[in-house]
């Protein structure tokens, strides 16, 4: 099978608009077959995430959605930052909550500016979680249920890149799944 090819622009635009953010994201029609579960998208006063109680002050904008299909589920989870040295820092924080032992890198060709794949124990078994700084953004792509599948989890974590970068050379975001 042909491989898919992998976006890995470094572009510095900033994706700081909700509504920018929640088209990032998957929807039913490029997930045929897959049903939606949770979207949650951060407003720009962050009123979805944060409260009075709990300020999220320099808190990126992010946005998240939840599909599954049969034991299957894959998440989509995107940060926006204002620099890519804030993305970048982001990315290293993320990349140390996968703890050496219940997690392990797999070698795996780059996505975006940079990138991990784990493979480690989630909510429903072991899984694939991607990790991909894109420019300004920081995303992750986590799959389970079932057994590990990395060319699956890889087209997903390729459509969400494709994604983010359209939306930087402002674009509307309306890369799909390609072929594994």
């Amino acid at each position: 099978m042909p491989a898919v090819a992998a976006p890995s622009a470094d572009l510095e635009g900033t994706l700081l608009d909700d509504k920018v953010v929640g088209q990032v994201l998957p929807d039913a029609k490029v997930m045929a077959g897959w049903d939606e579960e949770k979207r949650k998208v951060d407003t720009a006063d962050h009123s979805v995430t944060c409260s009075a109680s709990a300020p999220c002050t320099g808190k990126p904008l992010s946005g998240s959605v939840r599909f599954s299909s049969g034991d299957l589920v894959t998440r989509f989870l995107v940060e926006t930052l204002p620099s890519r040295d804030a993305a970048r820092n982001r990315l290293k924080e993320t990349y140390a909550s996968y703890p050496v032992g219940p997690f392990h890198k797999v070698d795996a060709p780059a996505l975006g500016s940079e990138s991990q794949v784990f493979v480690g124990p989630l909510s429903a078994g072991d899984g694939v979680s991607t990790v991909v700084r894109s420019g300004t953004v920081v995303a992750s792509v986590t799959t389970e249920g079932g057994p590990v599948d990395l060319p699956a989890a890889r087209r997903f974590a390729v459509m969400l890149v494709k994604r983010i970068e359209q939306a930087q050379a402002g674009k509307t975001p309306d890369a799909g799944l390609g072929a594994a």
